[in-house]
């Protein structure tokens, strides 16, 4: 059995899937078998980060629906050796609790599964995340995102998993203009540590549109990513 890493945000636009991608393709390259579930439905994209657009065509619901076996709905991806990618519904908004039976059977597939929650979900189901587990809340440093990850705080499920807090999108400009937050104010005022603070980078919309995660990126994220990287994987 292995570790779930899932990857919450309050509201959109905070770069949730960058940073899934990136833990993904990180803990592929340390060589740990993972898959990366994108739970967002219909507004999912890390199929088309990862160049797998016209290929993903079957997904979890077809799993349930016993039309296909679980295999079937794993995609291989390429460019990384030890990366698959699950969907677990091509055209609506399953919450992924319902699919809390396949994500356990995932989990027992793999080293590492990663899960793109759907924006404002954060509970998988009863049971499914243990001691171990991690429960990564994304954020950008300004007062729109954290009201929203408030909210999604208040409804964070009483499991044994570990939250943190991922601050992205962070600028140094923004934070003289007054418009960010420091890392040390978002922590207080969310109560909860600071895993990583992402800065913005603009080669990042770039190397994705090469189908290269932001973890392989050449501006000033790639530390802040990798390091995220590692602090998971000792966990595991």
């Amino acid at each position: 059995m292995g570790k779930i890493w899932t990857v919450c945000s309050g509201s959109g636009g905070v770069g949730k899937t960058t940073i899934a991608l990136s833990i993904a393709v990180g803990a592929a390259k340390a060589g740990k078998k993972t898959i990366l579930l994108d739970a967002s439905g219909a507004s999912r994209s890390c199929d088309l980060v990862l160049g797998l657009e016209s290929i993903v065509t079957l997904d979890l619901m077809n799993v349930l629906a016993k039309q296909i076996h679980m295999e079937s709905a794993l995609y291989p991806v390429m460019q990384y050796e030890n990366l698959y990618l699950a969907c677990s519904s091509l055209y609506d908004r399953t919450p992924v609790s319902e699919l809390s039976r396949i994500v356990l059977a995932l989990y027992s597939l793999c080293d590492i599964l990663v899960i793109d929650m759907p924006t404002g979900q954060s509970f998988l189901g009863r049971g499914v995340m243990r001691t171990g587990d991690e429960r990564l809340l994304i954020t950008r440093p300004d007062n729109a995102s954290i009201r929203a990850t408030e909210r999604l705080l208040a409804h964070c499920s009483a499991d044994d998993a570990i939250s943190s807090l991922v601050i992205n999108h962070a600028s140094r400009e923004r934070i003289k203009r007054k418009t960010q937050y420091t890392q040390d104010t978002v922590q207080n005022l969310l109560d909860m540590p600071v895993m990583a603070c992402i800065p913005e980078d603009a080669s990042i919309p770039e190397g994705e549109s090469h189908a290269r995660a932001a973890i392989e990126c050449d501006g000033p994220a790639w530390t802040a990513l990798s390091n995220l990287s590692k602090a998971l994987l000792a966990g595991v």
